[in-house]
């Protein structure tokens, strides 16, 4: 569902507001593009006027600035934007099952912090970077949350929950975050759909 939604409306921009990463925590990440402390934590954002939470899912990419009016959504498996991506269909369903077992609206600092790192981690290994392939990932600094984050990895194959997820995708940074709830406006056209076809149903039947 989520990858036919994303295909829906990936056409249409998304007015994105990128508004701070609350809780949160700072850890050092090397990467490519990346050698000093940045912020770990739940990345909130307001989406077409909707407060949405989310986590970063692309660390070769940062927005410079709060507003951007160029997102889409698309399939978590194919994002974020090369260089940074795709993940692969192995990291989106780890992402998943980590955002179902450990994602909280309540969740403390460390734990938002020490799930952010498991994504960038699991993202890094599953297309292929500290395997060998795209690129290679560290973070430090933050003994807590480091390793909270290594007993998240270790969990998933125990984990079976998975949480119904889209990313936000343009050429800055990319976000995971729920599928969204469909618009009242879209409610409306399908109730309007179901009425038509019942009464199409009950002309039948008269006749």
């Amino acid at each position: 569902m989520a990858a036919g939604l994303a295909g829906a409306m990936s056409a249409s921009a998304t007015t994105v507001t990128f508004d701070n990463v609350d809780p949160n925590q700072t850890v050092n990440l090397t990467d490519p593009w990346i050698s000093s402390g940045v912020y770990a934590g739940i990345y909130n954002l307001t989406v077409d006027g909707v407060a949405t939470p989310s986590f970063c899912i692309d660390v070769a990419d940062e927005n410079n600035g709060n507003t951007f009016t160029d997102y889409f959504y698309s399939d978590l498996a194919s994002s974020p934007l090369a260089p940074g991506g795709p993940m692969g269909s192995t990291a989106a369903t780890d992402i998943e099952k980590l955002w179902a077992r450990y994602y909280s609206p309540s969740m403390g600092s460390q734990d938002a912090a020490a799930l952010q790192v498991a994504i960038w981690e699991d993202m890094a290994i599953n297309s292929g970077g500290n395997n060998g392939g795209n690129y290679t990932l560290t973070v430090s600094g933050n003994d807590p949350v480091t390793s909270e984050a290594s007993t998240m990895l270790d969990s998933l194959p125990d984990l079976t929950a998975e949480a119904n997820l889209i990313a936000l995708t343009d050429d800055g940074q990319g976000y995971v975050v729920t599928v969204p709830e469909p618009t009242t406006a879209g409610c409306f056209l399908l109730g309007l759909g179901a009425l038509a076809g019942f009464q199409r149903f009950a002309q039948k039947r008269r006749s």
